[in-house]
């Protein structure tokens, strides 16, 4: 249909022409056709509705003739596919036809050579995208070809694609591109500088449109990670498909019918390889779940000491998950493999079913091999020879699990449907809590011959300590013992009470002492080098242990020792909840020692019964720790679960430690926190608040803290102010109970319990207060921070309140509280507010009793 004659032309209205009128093309009348400086938003995007009418026109023409799109022609913008020539609009009353340059040599041979070049073009974009970091399979050799084509077939549909089309994807493209590595940065300057060609241009250039998907396909394939998952795919998708739909719409006939059949066959392809796979999947999942059901069932086993079942059935877990690796393996999941979302389904299963094969293999030899109860027999002696023999085997399950955590690591996807997903997260909780634990065992059995003297005698200070007279570290040490082990032969070869070891000349001729760093300014008062007993005064354990190790050798009794071993009347419990009671004699009287009464028999009992400086009684603590480790080191041990039940808390709660000068070693008891090491991670805020017995009496028993802290953070600047309330309670009788525990030398009245309470904080004190009333402070320093302490006197069945106001900064974002207990004789309770802190949640943060290190936020 022609457009109608307008009446007001002049032309069509009936009066003479002037010179130079007539039906002719009227100069000026097309200028947005001729003159680029004549282009609106609506010239540039008029292809969208010229669109249906060159599909239509295409339909009846049958594509007859020259391709209107080609080198020369017009955006569409007066004609439409299945014009008859090149330019050429419907002819009729009101058109206007468009003039068209002749010609050059050079321009028909350029127009010759398009198709060529325009595949050239698409043969680089194919490998440029195939080296691009994208992933849409995560197999490698899947991965080049899905990228390959898509990088060729976008340059072909933009060669044919309209002008908005073009815009939109460049556009978009650019956009993206400028956030990625350095290619994705050029191609999208590249994209964008030829999308403003297209722009201002009035004549098709293929070669250009197909520059511009080429290099927008690579601007889009090497952005930047952003948003939500799946984010960048759609927004590449959504770039992509109107040039790839608008390239098909002005395509040949032929053209789009070969496009057709490679989409069909695509299309076959992928839905035939996904149901293979899907098949083989549903197949593969009975024996997965078998597999994972006899791998759990040996692990309760192994923790329940019953290693024979245990191997057994790692076995049939290592056969359930072979059968399900075979057919995952198998033909029906070869296509599917390449197949976008599908292989990552694929490799996920497969990768499960590998692993679990692999652990189920690796736990069933080391199983079978390591029984680990044979490591303790009669009289305290350990096979070396055995722990040398599991060495590789549980060195060997160690790097079975790391691997199956890579390879599990390496098939994650942000694809997986939530099931597969789901699935995998839990076998990979599994495997890491199985790996930390194979690792630990591995380092244990590593470091295990040095400190069980293989290479010589290895001897070790125990220290036992009594936290009914605290000190910062724990407790004061009323005990000793010396641990000698040969060629793995355990003897605790001397036990005894403290005062063994001090000097006989007392202050007139103490030990030779270098002390550590800050040890004189914080601990000085304690002289140690007269009074050994206060070598517990640091919370740094190996701080401690350096010390006993200068002291101890200038004693009596002493030697040269590689170690030291700290043990309270709590850890002395737990030991006995795994070796059952012991039996002492005392004074003729056979006391039993069981796990329900030794803490309150070493902390209180042993004073009511044997009161004053009772020589039978100062050796009672040792005694206990003797006919302890003699049962520990004889007696059948439990199976894994309890050891870890019962030792696990003492170690966390800081009741047993354990510090060598072996760095290796050492260095496996920082990791398992065993060796009572003061450790903060950098950047974190802390808080410890320690307190210590000034009297030399054993009342801390009745002695309980209430800590609470209030921390207001400013987000915006960092400032920080924080108070901390420290309330102490002292349920100690005025009387009724041995001068030994509730007396004093310095005439303060019976129960009286007076404490020198301190706070560890990095920032400064503004002030301190005792019952609302300013406070003596003493500021030190120690690892590196400042150190606050202040004397309190607490009156029996009274309760005093130190309050300490703190002012300074956030170490670092996000913010994050590190809280290092005291190991005492009653656990505090703490309370801790952080408000204005980010991501921290509503205050309080925490509230309980206070158990191991822990921390807030980070």
């Amino acid at each position: 249909m022609t457009t109608p004659p307008d009446p007001r032309d002049p032309r069509f209205s009936g009066r003479p022409t002037a010179p130079g009128e007539g039906v002719g093309p009227d100069p000026g009348a097309d200028r947005r056709d001729h003159d680029p400086g004549g282009h609106d938003l609506g010239d540039l995007f008029s292809d969208l509705v010229d669109e249906q009418r060159a599909t239509a026109a295409a339909a009846s023409a049958g594509g007859a003739g020259q391709d209107p799109e080609d080198e020369g022609d017009d955006w569409g913008d007066g004609g439409t596919a299945g014009d008859a020539g090149p330019g050429r609009g419907p002819s009729g009353p009101g058109t206007r036809a468009r003039a068209r340059r002749p010609s050059s040599p050079l321009a028909r041979k350029l127009r010759e050579l398009t198709p060529t070049l325009i595949a050239v073009v698409a043969a680089v974009s194919a490998i440029e995208a195939a080296l691009s970091p994208a992933r849409p399979v995560g197999l490698r050799a899947a991965d080049v070809v899905w990228c390959a084509l898509l990088g060729a077939g976008v340059v072909f549909a933009a060669s044919r694609a309209r002008r908005w089309a073009l815009i939109w994807l460049g556009g978009v493209a650019a956009v993206v591109g400028i956030g990625g590595d350095a290619t994705a940065k050029v191609s999208a300057v590249a994209a964008l500088l030829l999308v403003g060609i297209v722009v201002f241009s009035d004549r098709r250039d293929r070669l250009t449109a197909a520059l511009i998907g080429a290099f927008a396909v690579q601007a889009l394939l090497r952005g930047p990670d952003y948003g939500f998952v799946g984010l960048p795919t759609l927004v590449g998708a959504a770039a992509v498909l109107p040039a790839v739909w608008s390239g098909y719409r002005m395509a040949r006939t032929r053209e789009r019918k070969v496009a057709r059949r490679a989409t069909y066959v695509v299309v076959a392809v992928v839905a035939l390889a996904s149901i293979g796979a899907a098949v083989a999947a549903l197949e593969s999942r009975t024996r997965l779940e078998a597999g994972e059901d006899q791998a759990t069932n040996g692990l309760d086993l192994i923790r329940a000491g019953d290693t024979p079942a245990a191997a057994e059935s790692f076995g049939l877990a290592a056969l359930d998950f072979e059968r399900a690796s075979d057919r995952l393996e198998g033909p029906l999941t070869w296509a599917g493999r390449y197949v976008p979302v599908v292989g990552q389904h694929v490799d996920a299963l497969r990768a499960v079913a590998s692993a679990g094969g692999d652990l189920g293999d690796s736990a069933a030899i080391t199983a079978s091999t390591a029984d680990y109860r044979t490591l303790t027999a009669e009289g305290g002696q350990v096979d070396l020879a055995q722990i040398v023999a599991l060495q590789e085997p549980v060195a060997d399950s160690a790097t079975t699990v790391t691997g199956a955590l890579d390879a599990v690591d390496s098939v994650r996807s942000p694809w997986l449907v939530g099931l597969v997903d789901d699935e995998l997260d839990r076998f990979r909780e599994e495997l890491a809590d199985v790996s930390q634990q194979t690792e630990l065992a591995a380092e244990a059995l590593a470091v295990a011959p040095a400190l069980l003297g293989a290479d010589g005698t290895a001897r070790y200070f125990v220290a036992m300590s009594t936290p009914a007279e605290s000190r910062d570290g724990g407790g004061f040490i009323g005990a000793f013992g010396l641990l000698d082990v040969t060629d793995g032969d355990l003897n605790l070869v001397e036990t005894g009470n403290i005062g063994r070891l001090y000097p006989e000349g007392g202050f007139a001729a103490p030990y030779a002492f270098d002390p550590p760093p800050d040890w004189e300014e914080r601990y000085g008062a304690y002289f140690v080098e007269v009074f050994v007993g206060n070598t517990g005064a640091s919370p740094d354990w190996p701080t401690n242990r350096d010390v006993i190790g200068q002291l101890y050798p200038q004693t009596p009794a002493g030697t040269e020792i590689d170690g030291a071993i700290y043990a309270d009347p709590a850890a002395l419990a737990g030991l006995l909840r795994l070796t059952g009671p012991v039996e002492v004699e005392v004074e003729g009287e056979t006391l039993t020692i069981g796990a329900d009464n030794a803490e309150q028999f070493l902390l209180v009992e042993q004073y009511v019964r044997f009161d004053g400086d009772n020589p039978n009684r100062r050796e009672l603590l040792s005694d206990v720790a003797d006919a302890t480790f003699s049962a520990l080191t004889s007696r059948p041990l439990p199976g894994i679960t309890d050891l870890t039940d019962v030792l696990g808390p003492l170690v966390e709660d800081g009741h047993l430690r354990v510090s060598v000068f072996d760095e290796r070693p050492e260095a496996f008891f920082d990791r398992i926190g065993l060796s009572g090491r003061w450790s903060v991670p950098d950047g974190s805020d802390v808080l410890s608040v320690r307190s210590a017995n000034l009297l030399a009496n054993k009342i801390d028993t009745f002695l309980f803290r209430d800590i609470d802290v209030a921390t207001v953070v400013d987000p915006e600047t960092g400032a920080l102010t924080s108070t901390i309330t420290v309330a102490l309670r002292n349920d100690a009788p005025a009387d009724g109970l041995p001068r030994y525990i509730l007396g004093n030398r310095n005439d303060l009245p019976f129960g009286t319990n007076r404490q020198v309470v301190t706070l560890h904080s990095p920032h400064r004190l503004d002030t301190v207060t005792v019952d609302g009333r300013p406070g003596g402070v003493q500021a030190q320093t120690e690892f590196g921070q400042p150190v606050y302490s202040t004397t309190v006197d607490v009156g029996p069945g009274a309760t005093r309140t130190v309050v300490f106001e703190l002012s300074g900064v956030v170490p670092s974002w996000p913010y994050r509280l590190e809280v290092l207990p005291q190991p005492t004789a009653n656990p505090d309770q703490l309370t801790v507010r952080i408000e204005g802190a980010p991501d921290l949640g509503a205050a309080p943060q925490f509230e309980g009793p206070l158990g191991p290190p822990f921390s807030i936020g980070g």
